[in-house]
């Protein structure tokens, strides 16, 4: 009898876990990731970004460890343009009053730059570029997926959870995958424009001489915005997420399609980092 009675709790426990994991909305998915984000103290990362406009692509990557109050920040950069041969790379050091960079070539030195000329929301503000989507989050759509971590957090992969993970990469003892929510979003149409907004207020363009942005979005012709978020399933902390923007604008009486990807990888979150020695390694 107490066996039965034993088996009959085990087996409510079960359905009771089962039914938690099942009525969790993607609302609350996004607005739990969302809060980690805000709360976040230190994280290492992995940002790429490819920006065309016209004829001019310019694309970036780098790889960085953040402490975001106070900022702190050390990471690597490397960054091309049309008109450069070859990329242009370098070491970086940031915080609230300074503003350093080590270029990669022998014999450099550390080189301090205007520190009130560097503006990069990802360390101003990482959780606005996710927060933009809010008001359009009862449109969301979710499922779950595997995030595969390798040693470089640049290296990150993922996989549908319908997907059956091959059995190497179980083993790989360089690989951690972790089970994460999959959140995502797709907009075209004209109701989107505050997002394309706070796009072009990200990318400083208010701040051009003679822009005037209510004018700049009267013109603006949207073909696609989209947003993937990979939120860890236990922790809801943000692993990865990337946006698309891709859009027609007129600024200062000519016409530009601006087409924008950004993935960031997240990982390490809020673990101490030790900047000195980070430095130290760089000499």
């Amino acid at each position: 009898m107490k066996r039965k009675i034993a088996a009959g709790i085990i087996l409510m426990v079960i359905i009771i876990l089962t039914g938690c994991r099942e009525s969790i909305s993607t609302e609350e998915v996004y607005d739990e990731g969302l809060a980690q984000l805000e709360q976040l103290e230190t994280v290492s990362l992995s940002r790429t970004q490819s920006l065309r406009a016209q004829q001019q692509t310019f694309r970036s990557t780098m790889e960085a460890d953040v402490q975001f109050e106070p900022l702190e920040m050390y990471g690597t950069v490397e960054m091309s343009l049309l008109d450069l041969r070859e990329p242009l790379q370098f070491q970086m050091y940031l915080n609230d009053d300074e503003w350093l960079t080590l270029p990669d070539h022998q014999g450099a030195t550390w080189e301090t730059n205007d520190r009130e000329q560097f503006d990069d929301v990802v360390f101003e503000n990482i959780s606005s570029l996710l927060s933009i989507y809010k008001p359009y989050r009862h449109e969301f759509l979710m499922k779950e997926v595997d995030v595969v971590f390798a040693e470089d957090v640049s290296e990150v992969e993922v996989i549908d959870e319908a997907e059956e993970v091959d059995l190497e990469l179980e083993e790989d003892e360089n690989k951690q995958i972790v089970a994460a929510y999959e959140v995502s979003f797709r907009g075209s149409d004209e109701k989107y424009k505050p997002l394309v907004r706070s796009h072009l207020e990200q990318m400083n363009l208010s701040e051009l001489q003679g822009v005037d942005l209510d004018s700049v979005m009267e013109s603006v012709e949207i073909e696609r915005i989209d947003m993937i978020v990979q939120v860890d399933q236990e922790t809801f902390d943000i692993l990865r997420f990337q946006t698309r923007f891709r859009y027609l604008v007129e600024v200062l009486d000519e016409f530009h399609v601006i087409d924008e990807s950004v993935i960031i990888n997240l990982r390490d979150h809020n673990e101490p980092i030790d900047f000195d020695q980070l430095r130290e390694q760089a000499i």
